[in-house]
C-alpha cells in the first residue's frame, strides 16, 4: 500500500491534477498517507522521516522566500538533499526488492530492481519544485502548438533508434526479445520512481537553470548539451561505452525538453527508451567478464 500511495502522489504532482483537499494539493495528501503507511510497514524509520521533513521545509521556503540570495541558497541545499535521497545516501530507508541479481538473458550481467522510496520522494519534490517555479522566469524556446505536435513523437522515435543503434555498435547489447516475469512492476517503477526523478533533476532543474543563464540565441543549445553530458557522467559506473550511449539518450531527453518545455515529454521519452531496451535487447548490458 505504501508504494501505491506514493505512486499516486507522484501522478498528482503534475499540473493536470487540480484537485485540492482543505486547500492542499492532492499530491501532498497522498504523500502524508504514504509516509504514515511507510512508518507502519517499516519502509522508513524516524531518521528517514526527519530527512523527508527537512526536504519538505527546504522545498517550501525555496519557493516562497522573497530574498533572492537566501532563496538561491535554500534551493541549492534543497537540490543537494534531493540528490542525496536519490542516491540512497541518507539512512532510514528499507526499499522494497523486486528482483535481486537475476540474469534476464544468459549473456547479460545480473540485474537488481528495487522500489526505492527515497528516490521516489526526491523525484516527487523535484517535480513539485519545477512546476512551482516556472513562474520565476522560465522562457520556453518553442512551446508545442497544434502545428508541431508531431515533433515530440519524431524526437522520441529518433532518440530510441539512435540510442539503440549506438548500443548495438558499441557491443553493449544484442537483439534479445523477451517478456520478463517482473515486466509490469518494471513499467510502473521505472516510470514513476526512476524516470520522473531523473528527468526532474536533469531536465527540470539543471537544464532549466542553465537555460535561464545562457540566454544568447546563438548558444541556447548549449544547455541541452551540457545537461546531457552531466547525465552521461552520472552513468560512468557502466564504463566508457555506456557513458557514450547515455550521452546520446540524454541529449534526446534534453532536446525534447528544449523544444517543448514540457517535463512530461522528457519523462515519456526516457521511459520508452528503457522499455524498448528491456523488451527487445540485452538488459541491462552484455556481460563481458
Amino acid at each position: 500500500m505504501t508504494f501505491y500511495l506514493l505512486a499516486v502522489s507522484i501522478i498528482c504532482v503534475f499540473p493536470y491534477c487540480k484537485i485540492t483537499i482543505l486547500k492542499q494539493p492532492l499530491w501532498r495528501c497522498f504523500l502524508v498517507l504514504s509516509l504514515i503507511s511507510a512508518l507502519y510497514q517499516n519502509v522508513i524509520d524516524l531518521r528517514a522521516l526527519l530527512s523527508i521533513t527537512l526536504l519538505c521545509a527546504l522545498y517550501y521556503y525555496s519557493i516562497t522566500i522573497q530574498q533572492r540570495l537566501l532563496r538561491t541558497a535554500l534551493t541549492v541545499v534543497f537540490i543537494v538533499i534531493s540528490l542525496a535521497l536519490a542516491l540512497h545516501w541518507l539512512p532510514g530507508f528499507n526499499n522494497l526488492p523486486i528482483v535481486i541479481n537475476e540474469h534476464i538473458t544468459k549473456d547479460a550481467i545480473a540485474f537488481t530492481l528495487y522500489a526505492n522510496f527515497d528516490k521516489a520522494v526526491a523525484g516527487l519534490f523535484l517535480c513539485a519544485y519545477f512546476y512551482s517555479t516556472q513562474k520565476y522566469g522560465l522562457k520556453p524556446t518553442q512551446i508545442a502548438t497544434k502545428n508541431n505536435t508531431l515533433k515530440p513523437f519524431i524526437i522520441i522515435i529518433s532518440t530510441i533508434l539512435v540510442t539503440i543503434t549506438a548500443a548495438l555498435i558499441l557491443g553493449l547489447v544484442n537483439f534479445s526479445p523477451k517478456i520478463p516475469d517482473f515486466w509490469l512492476a518494471f513499467l510502473a517503477i521505472n516510470l514513476l520512481f526512476t524516470c520522473v526523478a531523473e528527468e526532474a533533476l536533469f531536465r527540470g532543474i539543471i537544464q532549466t537553470k542553465l537555460s535561464q543563464i545562457i540566454t544568447h540565441s546563438r548558444f541556447t543549445l548549449l544547455a541541452p548539451v551540457v545537461t546531457a553530458f552531466v547525465f552521461a557522467l552520472a552513468h560512468i559506473a557502466g564504463g566508457t561505452n555506456y557513458v557514450m550511449v547515455s550521452f546520446i539518450a540524454g541529449f534526446g531527453y534534453s532536446y525534447i525538453f528544449y523544444k517543448t518545455q514540457r517535463l512530461e515529454w522528457a519523462i515519456l521519452c526516457h521511459w520508452l527508451v528503457n522499455i524498448c531496451h528491456l523488451f527487445l535487447f540485452t538488459y541491462p548490458m552484455i556481460d563481458k567478464s
